[in-house]
Formats: C-alpha cells, sequence, structure tokens
C-alpha cells in the first residue's frame, strides 16, 4: 500500500523544484490517475502525509525526500529510488544461505499473518514491498498505523524476539506498534503492542540489551508474560482508529 503513494510521490515531485503538502501531492497524483480517485480525499492525504514522513523519519539521510514544517520535496543528484545495490560480481547479488532464507520466509509469512488479521478487523492492510523499518500499513476510519513484525517460533512455551536499537529508535512515531507473531502448526497468535509500551519494558529491564540488540522473551501460556510482567492484555489487541 505505501509503495503507490511513494512512487506517485516521487513522479509529481519530479517535476517540480518547490515543495509540497501531502494534500497538493494527492492533488497532482489523482490528476495524473497515480493514486485512485474513488478514495477519500482527506484520507488520501492523511495517508500520504504519514507515507512520506515515515520515510523521512526512519531512513534519514538515506531517505528520497525532504521535509520542511508540512511540505515535503525530492532530493536532488540522488539516484533512482529503485536502484539497490548489487553484488561486485557479474552485478548479482550473492546469494543467501539456507539459514536466512528460512528467516526470511519465516518473517515475510508473519508479515501476511498480521495482514489477514487486520483485514479481518476492517482495516486497509498491506506488507511494505520495502524494508525501511515499517513491515506493514494499516489505514483505518482516516488514520494510518505502521507495524512492525516479529515472528518467533515457541521452544517449551517460549518465544524470542530481537529488535535492532537503531530502527527501534527510528519507529518512535505516532501510531507505531509492534506485532509479536508466535507460530504454529496449529494456529498462529499474536501480542500487538505500542510503541511506548515497548520503550516502558526496555527502560525497565524486561526487554534485555544484548550485545548488538534488544532480546524480548515471552512465555506464551494461558497467559502471556515477559520478564513476570503480565501482557496478556495485548494478546491480538490490534489498534483502534
Amino acid at each position: 500500500m505505501a509503495q503507490p503513494f511513494k512512487r506517485s510521490a516521487i513522479e509529481v515531485l519530479s517535476g517540480t523544484d518547490g515543495l509540497l503538502t501531502a494534500g497538493e501531492i494527492v492533488e497532482k497524483a489523482v490528476d495524473r490517475r497515480l493514486l485512485d480517485r474513488s478514495k477519500a480525499s482527506q484520507a488520501l492525504e492523511q495517508t500520504m502525509g504519514a507515507v512520506l514522513s515515515n520515510n523521512v523519519s526512519q531512513r534519514g539521510a538515506e531517505s528520497e525526500f525532504v521535509k520542511r514544517g508540512d511540505r515535503f520535496g525530492l532530493k536532488r543528484g540522488r539516484p533512482d529510488a529503485g536502484e539497490r545495490a548489487r553484488d561486485a560480481v557479474g552485478g548479482a547479488r550473492a546469494a543467501p544461505d539456507a539459514g536466512r532464507l528460512q528467516v526470511l520466509y519465516n518473517g515475510r509469512a508473519g508479515e501476511y499473518a498480521v495482514v489477514s488479521e487486520l483485514l479481518f478487523e476492517g482495516f486497509d492492510a498491506c506488507a511494505a514491498n520495502v524494508d525501511e523499518g515499517t513491515d506493514v500499513f494499516a489505514v483505518k476510519g482516516g488514520r494510518c498505523f505502521f507495524i512492525q513484525v516479529k515472528t518467533s517460533v515457541p521452544e517449551r512455551d517460549t518465544c524470542s524476539f530481537f529488535i535492532p536499537p537503531g530502527t527501534h529508535k527510528k519507529f518512535n512515531i505516532p501510531d507505531a506498534y509492534y506485532a509479536f507473531v508466535a507460530r504454529s502448526a496449529a494456529r498462529n497468535d499474536f501480542l500487538v503492542m505500542p510503541y511506548h509500551e515497548i520503550q516502558k519494558h526496555i527502560e525497565s529491564g524486561n526487554i534485555k540489551k544484548m550485545s548488538r540488540k534488544y532480546r524480548a522473551t515471552f512465555v506464551w501460556r494461558d497467559k502471556v508474560t515477559l520478564a513476570g510482567s503480565d501482557v496478556t492484555y495485548y494478546r491480538r489487541k490490534w489498534p483502534r482508529a
């Protein structure tokens, strides 16, 4: 869902030397049929603003966009957003090993499981095509929610999830959530916690700081606990618009 907004913003802004508000970008994108005119204009504007603000805040110097107040522009003199670094040998990317592939598959499957649950909850939800810190975007009632998805397979009712500190810091934005997926052959389960709740557990030490990552270890039974704290309240606690 985020990619049509990002692509349309790049196309619109590439044709102007100034900065535009999210509403102005949406208006031009709709006129060029880059975005669906049937969608409510207010929802389009809010989503465009959220997607571009999230891109700037999470990617920093790597963002394709600049933000000044409520206006956005396109950085000049940088390669196209679709270009990615390639391996030096023959211009091809190095193939990941089998273990890495399994992690990627599990992670992607967890993201789509979250998308499925959100759709049943009445959200317009989609997994991000490019990993910029947000894995799933969900829109409902004119609000856009940003969700990071972490997936793990329980071992003896225990699930550990890892969060890079840099990514977590950039994720400090409005309507940001973590969705922890306990993957099971019988039925996936979900723990959905807002950013500020995760930050609270980091500060209290319930989520441990490792050498390069935070580790959140949940005991997943009839109740779900994090370092002895009962967090069952957040079981399938999807955002409310």
